[in-house]
């Protein structure tokens, strides 16, 4: 399966393995024996799904072999640092399942409320930052600086009616997303009632 893998996807390279629970498990020994053929101190990730500890928390390891002289004794595994890099998509997703109490999942249009909100304390936030310096209540910071100019200048220059233009036609996108959606979730109940009725008879 890697080497049909390594076909269609060259450039991937395997660098270790998953599982699903919090921390290192009994047999995660034995997987990571199998995995160290394959690769040379391969990295073990563990995403707790069951939010033990009231999120789901990503954590990576890596095993070294705990000896006696020539005898092998155990393996142990030391949690090393994780950086997480998402997609926008992917972290309305992830963000989401942080929260053990979710009463249904959010459709298009709440997901890009959250991310608006979101998007409007950061907002605040970098406008404090910037009172600060101006005002000399926090010390200048050039990495910061240089890192808020860049995003700015990286926005789109739109007139404020050509924005509203712009996301008016993307609202209206996904209002017909969700009107189709239903109607065809409509079809497929009624062709199942149907097909259900024609058995019966």
């Amino acid at each position: 399966m890697y080497a049909s893998h390594q076909k269609v996807n060259p450039k991937e390279v395997l660098v270790g393995w998953f599982s699903t629970g919090f921390g290192v498990s009994g047999g995660s020994t034995l997987i990571h024996e199998f995995y160290s053929r394959e690769v040379q101190s391969p990295i073990h990730l563990t995403v707790d799904t069951g939010f033990t500890m009231g999120e789901a928390s990503i954590k990576a390891y890596v095993s070294s072999n705990l000896s006696l002289g020539d005898r092998h004794l155990a393996a142990q595994f030391q949690e090393i640092p994780l950086d997480l890099k998402m997609l926008d998509a992917e972290k309305v997703g992830f963000e989401m399942l942080k929260s053990t109490m979710v009463e249904k999942l959010p459709n298009d249009l709440e997901g890009m409320e959250s991310s608006m909100q979101k998007l409007y304390a950061l907002i605040d936030e970098i406008y404090k930052y910037v009172d600060d310096v101006v005002e000399a209540r926090v010390a200048p910071d050039n990495k910061i600086g240089r890192f808020i100019a860049d995003t700015v200048s990286s926005m789109p220059k739109l007139s404020p009616a050509s924005f509203d233009r712009l996301f008016n036609d993307k609202i209206q996108d996904n209002l017909a997303l969700v009107y189709l959606s239903s109607i065809t979730r409509t079809q497929i109940a009624v062709a199942e009632k149907l097909n259900t009725a024609a058995q019966v008879l």
